[in-house]
């Protein structure tokens, strides 16, 4: 698999700035309180160590997680992402009654992280960025030989 060349489209740029700001926006507020952030996830899954470590590893391994679609689309321009990025977009939509619920108490930075996946979906299918992946971000002169 050969890396992408030439210039990303703005939309993919704009996708890429958007996920790892929030990416990075998430880790802050999750590092900044790593033990409540444990204690969240312990909820899901039973933890069996000091609850600061789990609550460092869990919030680094998001962020890594958070990346992946990034690097993917930027350094392969992988049709794969759009898939992965929609999974993520319809995992948000479950969150959406809660939100609303819990209206007038959601921090901004919940709304904005909800908004992110549907965000990035659109804009991983507007037309330039469709023909940037289609062609594996190659320059069209690059395409015919």
């Amino acid at each position: 698999m050969k890396l992408a060349r030439g210039p990303r489209p703005w939309s993919v740029r704009l996708f890429s700035a958007l996920f790892v700001g929030v990416a990075l926006i998430s880790l802050v507020r999750r590092l900044s309180d790593p033990v409540e952030f444990a204690f969240v996830i312990d909820r899901c899954v039973s933890l069996q160590t000091d609850f600061e470590d789990a609550g460092i590893i869990a919030a680094s391994a998001l962020f890594s997680v958070a990346c992946m679609p990034v690097a993917l689309i930027w350094f392969r321009a992988s049709r794969i992402v759009r898939i992965l990025i929609g999974v993520m977009a319809g995992l948000q939509l479950f969150r959406l009654p809660d939100l609303f619920l819990s209206w007038p108490y959601v921090p901004p930075v919940e709304l904005i992280v909800t908004a992110v996946p549907l965000i990035g979906l659109i804009l991983l299918f507007t037309p330039s960025a469709n023909r940037w992946i289609a062609m594996k971000g190659r320059r069209e002169s690059d395409a015919i030989a």
